[in-house]
């Protein structure tokens, strides 16, 4: 009687790679980039962030980036 030799392979292939949807929110972004703390909220209107600064205040994402990042005219 003649009996066949397998190899079984237990190596599997690699996961795909996740790609990113898009580009970062760049108000958190600068958030982290100045040593703040991102905070994830919600509230009626959806969902929004908070940087809390290093100094402890706390101030929603886009409105920290423009006053930091103001619109020249």
């Amino acid at each position: 009687m003649l009996q066949g030799c397998s190899v079984k392979s237990n190596d599997a292939p690699p996961p795909p790679q996740v790609k990113p949807i898009g580009m970062a929110n760049p108000a958190d972004v600068y958030c982290t980039k100045i040593g703040g703390k991102l905070n994830a909220k919600e509230n009626a209107a959806g969902q929004y962030s908070t940087c809390t600064l290093p100094n402890g205040q706390e101030i929603e994402s886009w409105e920290l980036f423009r006053r930091d990042h103001p619109v020249k005219k």
